[in-house]
């Protein structure tokens, strides 16, 4: 007979399980990676303004069969303030999926009754179909299942860093001072105040992330202005290696060819190789993006000048996600980018099913993902 496993409430105590249960389930496509986060598993939580919530479920010998988080903090939703909710980091052994999936709909429920929020948002690898059946298809079985209602899809970009470049945007970007804090934290709120799941920089978020986010400086935030001074769009560079890190464990399908001739490449014009099996990635974020009337020429000119800045460190690529159909996209142009599809999702109790959301772009921030 299977063992039920009852989720609990992490502690302190289970970092050494949650760290392990947590690299040894992979990401699996063409490139198979795991997510790398020690010394400290709640690191990554610890530094944001947030109430973390870890449920974890044992196997009775002292590791962990699954695992998921969820995040509740301060935040807009129909423009209004509310209490918002992130749901990420779901790692289930395959072998005991379907029996830690069973208690899902009560424990989302205490905590949405533990926290006063029943608004989440959470996403889901689009090629991920397991993940989406077992997730957002209803169930009579399962009367309690939460409602996952899709918002948009959207695309994590990664550009390449291979050959130096410069940047020609006639666009001016220079590095934020302490004099530039309130307009761009004005700008960064009045953007999020229109966004579901927006976050509160008009009650401190981005002084927050100067003070506690590891790596995250003015200098490291990239301003564009136009010619009078005005701006017209923003991003932190920031490196999350103290907190999380992704490891390769294989190249399969097309990533093997995809490889050796990067890596040649890589020879030739002495830029970083991708890292063999084992080996980690060093990337950067394009954080707390915001760029003024969805501008084109804008975003290319911020590109170019994260390109010009983190080449050169030996980074092998910077990531921003895309929404579906997005008009950025078309800033792309001439960069070497790989996309990887998610689908995002709003996530009520059963009882509270919601029948329509904001349209737009979230407070989805995939720095924190």
């Amino acid at each position: 007979m299977t063992q039920e496993v009852l989720p609990r409430l992490a502690t302190p105590a289970d970092n050494r399980a949650c760290l392990e249960l947590f690299s040894a389930v992979p990401m699996r496509g063409e490139l198979v990676l795991s997510t790398q986060r020690e010394p400290d598993f709640f690191g990554l939580y610890a530094m944001q303004q947030v109430e973390p919530y870890t449920y974890v479920g044992d196997d009775g010998a002292g590791g962990l069969l699954g695992m998921a988080t969820a995040l509740v903090r301060e935040g807009w939703l129909d423009g209004a303030p509310a209490r918002v909710g992130y749901l990420g980091d779901l790692r289930v052994r395959f072998d005991r999926a379907r029996t830690f999936g069973r208690f899902f709909g009560d424990s989302f429920d205490a905590l949405c009754a533990r926290t006063g929020c029943s608004a989440y948002y959470t996403s889901i690898l689009t090629s991920n179909r397991a993940a989406m059946n077992a997730l957002t298809r209803r169930s009579r079985r399962r009367v309690n299942q939460p409602y996952y209602h899709r918002l948009h899809g959207f695309d994590a970009v990664s550009v390449q860093l291979t050959r130096r470049r410069t940047p020609s945007s006639p666009v001016r970007v220079r590095s934020a001072t302490p004099a530039d804090l309130p307009r761009l934290v004005d700008a960064l709120a009045t953007a999020h105040r229109g966004r579901a799941f927006g976050y509160r920089f008009d009650t401190g978020e981005f002084e927050h992330r100067l003070a506690h986010w590891p790596g995250f400086t003015l200098d490291e935030t990239l301003l564009a202005e136009d010619a009078q001074g005005q701006l017209l769009g923003l991003t932190t560079l920031w490196d999350p290696s103290p907190v999380k890190r992704y490891r390769v464990h294989a190249y399969e399908g097309s990533m093997k060819w995809v490889k050796r001739g990067f890596n040649l490449a890589a020879t030739l014009a002495r830029w970083p190789k991708l890292p063999e099996p084992g080996g980690e990635f060093r990337y950067a974020y394009l954080s707390n993006l915001w760029v003024r009337d969805e501008s084109k020429a804008t975003f290319r000119a911020l590109l170019e000048h994260a390109y010009a800045r983190l080449q050169p460190r030996g980074f092998h690529f910077f990531t921003f996600e895309l929404d579906e159909g997005d008009p950025l996209g078309e800033a792309l142009s001439g960069f070497m980018a790989r996309r990887l599809g998610f689908t995002l999702f709003g996530v009520t109790p059963a009882k509270q099913s919601r029948a329509q959301w904001p349209a737009g772009r979230t407070g989805f921030e995939i720095s924190l993902a």
